[in-house]
């Protein structure tokens, strides 16, 4: 037996409860007693008292050697070995008829789903009959009540050793349940934790931007009214202004402490992960091996958060629910995709039903876009695949943004709100087109918010000029007003995003991140309006259609109508196609069309349908 044998039997041996270890006292202490009976009487044995200490220890020990590998093979082999050696004691000694009970009761103990319809025939009748029937084939002479009586007492022992099952099958149920439901408060709570803290994180998101936002609208108006009071109250009004600035910077410190505190979003991936798997193997005892795919880069906070809160309700739910005992997690870092893969050893089911766990997650990923799939193994297991789209997080340097906007408090607000996000980068700001198109070329903008009216250069021309010199950039317009008629021009001009101005801080900000991924974004109340119109253009369309399917009924179009004209006149195939200038081939090919939406079979009924329904004209 190899060293690796021997870790994995103390592993096996490892998680036996109190019953396992009676049971084992049971078969060890029959074997025993059997041993020392040979030592006791070897005198009356006809072979050496080694060689049948050697099988009796044999037939203690393989056994329970192949009991780890198979419970089948542990009862067929419980059987003829310890059978066996019970049938050939009867020979040897009086008064040993009762050995094989014990073993009775092992058998019962162990003979679980189907496998008592041919271990109980045999421990109940064939063990303890087959000494009266090779007896009495050879001459020994056994009374028939002494056999009738060691059936009823197998039979009992049997039995008992089957109910002992049953009580100890529920009585590692329980065992199972009580550490599940630990397992399962000790991972509310940290459920409890993340979304407290995605919960904080987001009300620190918001609330800075718009505490932010109308805190800077307040200094501007302001700074615009500092002219229009006099000398008198001016110091008045510094004296607000500098409260403003310092409850600004103030809030601005209590948010970011909001934001950083707990989940660092500068943890990797791989760190975080193999900390949570550290947790929950020394919590539940379940192997879990993960492995990472590809080179990780760099990801946004919310996707971070998601894929840790994906892995973690996946994980409990493969022990609360699937029962696993082993875990493999894969994470793929691909151009395109992120992709969190756990399979799982444990009960799957064809069935999977979508509870408040399984729900919030899918929710989590679809809100970035993302899928989860489910899927139950023919072999057993279940594997969770969460999917997100590569959107990966915006490098240190930030994105570089161009403000263009004719209203100075508009470019200034604008200003303020953006530079106050630790990934957003406001490079430049201009007052038209033109100044817009000088100042590009020094900054080299990721993406520019551009004003629709605008004096000297409007949006639309100097998006126009964008497209002809950077092709690549990312442009959204800014207008004040619904109109679609506008937004649909510009998106068709290469706009890669369509905003109204009183978006709300929170809006704007994912907006510019969304579109510099690639994103194409229009304001919700745009969509809506944009959606109804191609809904009514779609209408008509379907009524043009719909007329022109009572013009003709059956979708022929002008041509094949001109061909069926020329089929009615009699005209051959080659004299059709010299008269529309088509080859013979493709006149041959339309009247075949011509007969399938007709629904006849050659000429003469394709003939015979268009003079009677009048097809031709």
């Amino acid at each position: 037996m190899g060293v690796d044998e021997v870790c994995q039997l103390l592993a096996f041996v490892k998680r036996w409860l109190w019953v396992d270890w009676m049971i084992f006292t049971i078969h060890f202490m029959w074997g025993l007693t059997i041993i020392l009976g040979f030592v006791r009487h070897q005198d009356q044995l006809p072979y050496p008292i080694v060689i049948t200490v050697i099988v009796s220890f044999l037939v203690l020990v393989v056994p329970s050697c192949l009991r780890r590998y198979s419970r089948n093979l542990y009862l067929f082999a419980e059987i003829i070995l310890s059978g066996g050696l019970c049938i050939a004691l009867n020979f040897f000694f009086e008064g040993v008829r009762w050995q094989f009970i014990p073993i009775a009761f092992l058998i019962g103990y162990h003979s679980v789903e189907r496998s008592y319809r041919w271990t109980g025939p045999l421990a109940i009748l064939v063990i303890p009959a087959m000494p009266f029937l090779v007896g009495e084939a050879i001459g020994f002479d056994f009374e028939p009540i002494v056999v009738s009586d060691l059936i009823v007492y197998h039979f009992a022992a049997y039995a008992l050793g089957f109910a002992f099952q049953l009580l100890s099958r529920m009585h590692k149920q329980g065992l199972i349940i009580q550490h599940q439901n630990q397992i399962l408060e000790q991972y509310t709570s940290q459920v409890e934790e993340i979304t407290l803290l995605e919960e904080r994180n987001k009300m620190s998101k918001e609330l800075h931007d718009t505490i932010g936002h109308t805190m800077t609208s307040l200094i501007m108006g302001m700074e615009m009214l500092r002219s229009k009071i006099p000398d008198a109250e001016a110091s008045r009004l510094d004296m607000l202004l500098q409260m403003a600035r310092q409850g600004l910077d103030e809030s601005r410190g209590i948010f970011h402490k909001w934001a950083h505190n707990g989940y660092e979003s500068t943890t990797t991936m791989e760190s975080a992960f193999v900390e949570l798997i550290g947790q929950f193997q020394v919590a539940t005892g379940v192997s879990v091996k993960l492995r990472m795919y590809g080179a990780e880069y760099a990801l946004s906070r919310s996707m971070k958060l998601t894929l840790y809160r994906c892995l973690q309700e996946t994980l409990t739910n493969a022990v609360r629910h699937g029962k696993a005992s082993q875990i493999q997690v894969g994470l793929y870092f691909e151009e395109a995709l992120i992709r969190l893969q756990v399979e799982d050893n444990g009960e799957g089911n064809g069935t999977i039903e979508f509870g408040f766990g399984l729900q919030s997650m899918k929710e989590r990923l679809e809100a970035l876009q993302g899928r989860l799939s489910i899927h139950c193994m023919d072999e057993g297991g279940v594997t969770v695949i969460c999917s997100l789209p590569a959107m990966q997080a915006v490098p240190s340097a930030g994105i570089r943004i161009l403000i263009v906007d004719d209203q100075p408090i508009v470019r200034e607000s604008l200003q303020l709100v953006l530079q106050n996000q630790q990934d957003l980068q406001v490079v430049g700001v201009a007052e038209n087109g033109l100044l817009a198109l000088d100042i590009i070329p020094k900054e080299k903008p990721d993406v520019v918010l551009l004003d629709v009216q605008m004096p000297v250069m409007d949006g639309a021309k100097t998006l126009q000029a964008i497209r002809e010199r950077w092709p690549d950039m990312r442009v959204i317009m800014l207008t004040t007003f619904e109109e679609t008629a506008l937004a649909a021009e510009t998106l068709g001009r290469g706009a890669n995003g369509y905003l109204l101005k009183s978006v709300s801080p929170v809006e704007l900000v994912e907006a510019i991140r969304v579109v510099h991924q690639g994103e194409a974004l229009i304001n919700h109340k745009i969509a809506d309006v944009l959606f109804k119109e191609m809904r009514l253009q779609q209408e008509e369309l379907n009524g043009l259609r719909q007329k022109q399917g009572r013009d003709c009924p059956y979708g022929l179009t002008e041509r094949e109508r001109g061909i069926l004209a020329s089929l009615v006149e009699g005209l051959r195939m080659k004299t059709i196609a010299e008269k529309i200038f088509l080859s013979e081939g493709t006149v041959r090919n339309c009247t075949t069309v011509i007969y399938a939406k007709l629904g006849v079979k050659n000429r003469e009924e394709a003939v015979k349908k268009a003079r009677d329904e009048g097809l031709t004209g």
